[in-house]
């Protein structure tokens, strides 16, 4: 009975440890990636969050009627995605942006947003793009893709992209949840 006791306040123990490093870990590394992003803006070149990262940011992402806002990178490499959003690799410079996040962290929200809803990217040249949803869909990452075109402008299109479903244990399945967005022109009064 003592060993088992004991057994279980190690488990618990290593548990709340874990736990604990893992969330110290991802409030240091969003004021890190927030520091870079700041550089950013100033200068206009990019900076690396810390030496070893292998991801830089390119844009704010943030969502109306909430206070968060969030850091994307500017590729979709498994170290990018544990830190933060991060633009699909090859959706860079077309018409349809792609920006993939957790669904336990940045993109929790998703499942909630509903038609018309405001998403607001922030560029590091300090543009600031406003889309629109118009729908969201489920699919099967195996068979089915995001459709991009090339563009010489700013992406008129955005596709939010995170795993499927919200409350699977697994993080590894090909079901992904994606919201679409139109961008929208916003006409400032002065």
């Amino acid at each position: 009975m003592y060993k088992i006791g004991l057994i279980s306040a190690l488990i618990g123990t290593t548990l709340l440890g874990n736990g604990l490093y893992m969330g110290g870990k991802a409030v240091l590394a969003q004021q890190l990636l927030e520091r870079s992003w700041n550089k950013t803006l100033s200068t206009g070149e990019m900076h690396l969050p810390w030496g070893w990262m292998d991801a830089y940011p390119v844009a704010r992402l943030s969502f109306e009627g909430q206070a968060d806002s969030h850091i994307v990178l500017n590729t979709d490499s498994g170290q990018a995605l544990a830190f933060g959003p991060a633009v699909i690799s090859g959706t860079e410079n077309t018409s349809m942006l792609a920006i993939a996040a957790h669904k336990n962290t940045q993109f929790q929200n998703l499942k909630n947003m509903g038609i018309g809803e405001i998403i607001t990217l922030e560029s590091s040249d300090g543009e600031t793009l406003k889309y629109s949803v118009t729908h969201s869909e489920i699919m099967d990452s195996r068979s089915q893709g995001i459709a991009v075109e090339s563009a010489a402008e700013a992406p008129s299109k955005l596709a939010l992209v995170t795993c499927y479903p919200f409350d699977a244990l697994s993080f590894n399945g090909p079901m992904r949840y994606v919201v679409y967005a139109q961008r929208i022109d916003v006409k400032i009064m002065s």
